[in-house]
């Protein structure tokens, strides 16, 4: 499963924007979008700017983010008939 991220636009190079994802600088692909400049808010979906959006809209995909992250994972599976 993969989640979509937003966050703020830090940096735009290359092609490229840095984008500050609850703290962490992520770099993701302007394919699709060419007028993103650093400040605004934008959504990433497997490291490629999808769309820019208000504040207030990438808080709440970071807040549901932050749901699935802060639940535990446990993964579990056998091989050969040895647990690990």
């Amino acid at each position: 499963m993969a989640l979509m991220l937003a966050g703020r636009v830090v940096e735009v190079r290359d092609g490229k924007a840095i984008v500050d994802v609850d703290g962490k600088l992520k770099e993701a692909r302007l394919d699709f979008l060419r007028d993103v400049k650093p400040g605004d808010y934008v959504k990433i979906y497997y490291g490629i700017v999808l769309e820019k959006v208000s504040k207030e809209e990438a808080e709440e995909t970071l807040a549901r983010c932050s749901y699935h992250r802060s639940r535990k994972l446990e993964l579990t599976f056998t091989v050969s008939n040895r647990r690990f």
